[in-house]
């Protein structure tokens, strides 16, 4: 079995692309469905535990895919005698995060078609999916892996422009069909 870096479950999106479930996204996807309703933010909260404490200790596997885990959170609530909250919950999903130094790595130093196919795949992966927010992370060390040195130097500044155009005009491509999609290299 593989070890978690937090106890929660990743939630799939779309076919290839994951998010991280955390407290504070499942607590504000509650407390929000509760607003202008007559369950208080305290009783929220505490339904946000129970569903996080279940996800840890009780749910088998290290993905879920994001309809089981709405399907699961509004049949807890409808449990609970809830369903005006479980109507009103907001099925937007928590950032994806893709790591642009571990498609550098499985692509391998000088292989820029593939990485550049790799990310393609997850930014086409994570909107279909359904996704609103895209992060990119780990420019810098992705450029470097790709170009195998490890100091910066005029060809890594030339790849790091190709790889922000790229995603740049992936962001305008997807946004004819999906003008809500956030698509950011975060650092």
């Amino acid at each position: 079995m593989i070890a978690l870096p937090h106890a929660l479950p990743y939630i799939r999106i779309g076919s290839s692309s994951l998010a991280l479930c955390e407290s504070d996204w499942l607590t504000e996807t509650f407390t929000n469905a509760a607003s202008g309703t007559d369950v208080p933010d305290w009783m929220a909260r505490d339904i946000s535990r129970g569903v996080e404490s279940f996800l840890m200790k009780h749910y088998k596997g290290t993905v879920i895919d994001s309809e089981d885990l709405f399907a699961r959170i509004e049949k807890t609530l409808t449990s609970l005698g809830l369903n005006h909250v479980a109507a009103k919950i907001n099925k937007t999903l928590p950032p994806v995060r893709i790591s642009l130094n571990e498609l550098a790595r499985r692509a391998g130093a000088g292989y820029e078609l593939a990485f550049f196919h790799l990310l393609e795949e997850q930014l086409k992966s994570a909107a279909t999916g359904g996704a609103t927010t895209v992060e990119c992370h780990g420019l810098r060390n992705s450029v470097r892996r790709l170009t195998s040195t490890k100091k910066w130097s005029g060809r890594c500044e030339v790849l790091k422009t190709e790889i922000t155009d790229f995603v740049e005009q992936m962001r305008e491509r997807v946004a004819a069909v999906r003008p809500d999609l956030t698509l950011v290299i975060a650092s």
